[in-house]
């Protein structure tokens, strides 16, 4: 019967209104109030109805209570908040507050109407009706018009920032963070499902502003520290314009793929055949990340599945399941140093494992290339005689059994799992 405000995380596109791509990626909400409860609520009328028992409350008590009383009321909660809103249309906007102490974090906070009421006797957001037993927003400040012109200025003030811990990070703990850079209406967590679907931190969140103002003073400061990391901050505007390149070059990319014929992949089967493979080519280098401490039942695709949250363009997963290391070889000069960069300072998390990863530099990269073609050489060669070999295994002009494969059809291309 309680009412909750829950931290969630909303998707890369949600603030600015889009579908969200991940399970959301961004802000705290309320949940729908169930049916009351008569006897709660007979507890909570002679609570009011009593006398005041309690000591006198702290100052600090009565502004945590007035800060969550105005996010409620506030525009960023009543902008989706469907059951306050329904509840403000049934008396003028008065709610009892037989109904306020139903909200759980409010209720956390004081059971006592007359001490929640003395927290909002300086508020300037909220009105206590004569007879004290109702609030409501403020006809002074009433709601802005939730259109679009409003979501562009939301968007306008709201800031990206990225490098917080993974672990044990809360709203509750980000408030006080960021209590120097006020005001601010709300921290939103950005999460993800993980393959079990479960809710994992993706260590950044999204700051909306009270004010550009407020907001720029926030952007103007040369560096910030959560701890010892430093940082990434971005405007919003400017993240998801990146966000909306990155996806439309990855649609581009997958386009292209696609429009390689048949033929061409024929062809260059061909060629392979035709040709001893080369053991003069040479892989790119700044291409190789080596990763260790992953749990033994891990998996190339538990890898892939992690390095895909980064846009990784995966050539190839040297790893075997029970090994504890193993390395990734990327698409491309020195591919491997910006996608570390994305990550939180090299660590990602496998199987809930966190894991360090590196770039290969000198001889370890020059030992590991080396192997590398070595063994790359190997396989083609020795598909190319395996293939060779079945051409000739059946005489020319024989007949081949019904549904039996064909040996002369060119074997697709084995994908890598990466």
């Amino acid at each position: 019967m309680e009412k909750e405000q829950k931290e969630t995380s909303v998707g890369d596109d949600q603030l600015n209104g889009d579908t969200a791509v991940e399970v959301s990626h961004d802000a705290p909400t309320v949940e729908e109030k169930p049916k009351e409860n008569t006897d709660v609520k007979t507890e909570q009328q002679t609570e009011m109805n009593g006398k005041n028992t309690e000591e006198e409350p702290s100052e600090e008590l009565l502004g945590k209570i007035k800060t969550q009383i105005e996010y409620y009321f506030g525009n960023v909660n009543m902008q989706r908040d469907k059951f306050l809103i329904e509840q403000t249309k049934l008396d003028e906007g008065w709610i009892p507050m037989t109904v306020m102490l139903n909200f759980k974090l409010l209720a956390a906070l004081s059971k006592n109407v007359e001490v929640i009421l003395k927290a909002l006797e300086t508020s300037d957001l909220m009105e206590i009706s004569e007879d004290r037993k109702k609030i409501r927003r403020s006809l002074k400040h009433p709601l802005p018009e939730y259109n679009e012109v409003y979501r562009k200025a939301q968007e306008a003030r709201t800031v990206y920032v990225k490098g917080f811990p993974l672990n044990d990070t809360t709203i509750d703990k980000l408030k006080v963070f960021f209590e120097p850079y006020k005001p601010f209406e709300t921290i939103v967590l950005r999460k993800y499902l993980d393959k079990d679907k479960v809710l994992k931190f993706k260590g950044s969140i999204f700051v909306q502003f009270e004010t550009i103002d407020a907001a720029k003073a926030f952007m103007n400061v040369d560096s910030i520290k959560y701890g010892d990391t430093e940082l990434i901050k971005k405007w919003t505007v400017d993240y998801n314009a990146e966000k909306a390149q990155e996806k439309e070059e990855r649609r581009k990319k997958k386009a292209d793929k696609m429009k390689k014929s048949t033929t061409e992949k024929e062809t260059e089967d061909d060629e392979a055949e035709r040709t001893p493979a080369a053991t003069d080519n040479k892989l790119p280098k700044g291409s190789i990340i080596y990763f260790s401490g992953v749990q033994n039942t891990c998996t190339r695709e538990d890898i892939k599945e992690c390095l895909d949250k980064f846009d990784a363009d995966i050539a190839y997963i040297d790893f075997q399941r029970g090994n504890t290391e193993g390395w990734v070889r990327l698409q491309g000069e020195n591919a491997a140093k910006p996608l570390l960069e994305k990550t939180n300072e090299g660590k990602i998390v496998i199987q809930e494992t966190e894991i360090t990863c590196k770039v290969l530099e000198g001889k370890e990269e020059d030992k590991y290339l080396a192997k590398a073609m070595e063994d790359m050489v190997a396989s083609k060669n020795k598909y190319i005689k395996a293939k060779r070999s079945g051409r000739k295994g059946r005489a020319r002009g024989a007949k081949k059994r019904p549904n039996s494969p064909s040996h002369d059809a060119v074997p697709a291309k084995k994908k890598v799992v990466e």
